[in-house]
């Protein structure tokens, strides 16, 4: 029989209100008989084990990843969430993470689980994932994929799949490191490996959005969309270097817009080009300032009769560069020069573009 201090300790660390049945019950407790006692006792035991036994996010993740490194993919699949079971089958899953060189690799790449940090019902886990450097065999590999489709035929899958083992073997090569992130997340039937395949659609859609916004400019809101790819996915690579690309172009940004006043474009008008089909618009830039500049962007906006642009296009007004045509000034805008510029074409523009435009500068570089 459990002693009556063990059970105290026990049922403190469960938070269980304690009641020692040897002593008088005070008027405002139930009363519990040993039946009871004993009742209490097996749920806190059940309670204990069930918390135990049950795998942990790491024991899990780790069983998923040695799996799947193994190329064991039916059993790598059991360890997603079921979340991500609705979106893609096994049989996709094998398809899409387990050809090529996955199989060629498979028992070649270790993994360490670095931390583990759990939150709710959520856990995210930082693991360092050690696999061969494929460099050394590449070019050998491409070689092979070359003379078959040159020689008009097409690569087949397990015939590559044969050279890079073939090319692997006996080979003790150099090894690269990545660290790698993992989401996972709580349900039924335990914690499981979560991928967010049901978000990749819109993470698709954040990153078309992302790169518009970031042609356009606009940094700041460009920014804000990799952010919310990486709120969406931890696994996404790309989203946490663009932010920080991003902050930096920001910071870089400002102080170019802060020259643009220096620079006036004027006497524009648009002209037809004799050798080629449609329209651009002819101006002269100066430098009124007082740094030199190798470059500047100009964009032609074309307005509709209201003035509101319906179409645009970027050119160079300036460009310094080793592959300068057509005669074309290929020194830097020092202070207080002008020149000629073409601006792009705009036979692209649509049917509902007055013929009237406004050219502005959007980007810039100093020598």
């Amino acid at each position: 029989m459990m002693q009556s201090s063990t059970l105290k300790r026990v049922c403190a660390k469960a938070r269980i209100p304690f009641l020692n049945v040897e002593q008088k019950t005070p008027k405002w407790r139930f009363p519990m008989n040993r039946a009871g006692y004993f009742a209490a006792v097996i749920s806190l035991i059940l309670f204990f084990a069930g918390c135990t036994l049950a795998p942990n996010p790491k024991e899990v993740l780790s069983d998923y990843l040695d799996n799947y490194f193994q190329g064991n993919s039916e059993k790598a699949y059991e360890f997603l969430s079921a979340e991500d079971k609705t979106i893609k089958s096994q049989q996709d899953f094998s398809t899409a993470f387990f050809g090529g060189f996955t199989k060629a690799l498979a028992g070649k790449t270790t993994f360490s689980i670095k931390e583990v940090k759990v939150s709710g019902d959520k856990a995210l886990a930082t693991v360092d994932v050690t696999k061969p450097d494929l460099n050394q065999v590449m070019g050998e590999f491409l070689g092979t994929a070359m003379k078959s489709i040159l020689s008009g035929g097409k690569p087949d899958e397990k015939e590559m799949e044969k050279i890079v083992a073939e090319k692997m073997k006996g080979k003790n090569l150099p090894t690269t490191t990545k660290t790698e992130q993992f989401d996972l997340v709580k349900g039924k039937d335990g914690w499981r490996v979560y991928m967010g395949w049901a978000n990749e659609k819109k993470i698709n859609e954040l990153k078309a959005a992302a790169e518009k916004l970031e042609r356009q400019k606009n940094f700041a809101e460009a920014k804000a969309k990799y952010s919310e790819i990486m709120a969406l996915s931890s696994r996404d690579d790309e989203a946490p270097r663009k932010v920080k690309e991003l902050d930096e172009k920001v910071v870089e940004y400002k102080e170019k817009r802060a020259y643009f006043p220096n620079i006036e474009i004027r006497n524009i008008e648009i002209r037809e080009l004799k050798y080629l089909h449609g329209s651009a618009a002819f101006g002269e830039i100066k430098n009124k300032g007082d740094r030199s500049l190798k470059r500047v962007e100009v964009t032609t906006y074309c307005l509709d009769k209201d003035d509101k642009v319906v179409f645009e296009k970027d050119s160079s007004a300036v460009l310094v560069s080793e592959y300068s045509f057509g005669g074309r000034d290929n020194t830097p805008l020092k202070p207080n020069y002008s020149r000629q510029f073409i601006g792009g074409l705009l036979d692209s523009a649509p049917s509902d573009w007055s013929g009237k435009v406004r050219v502005e500068v959007t980007d810039l570089e100093f020598e």
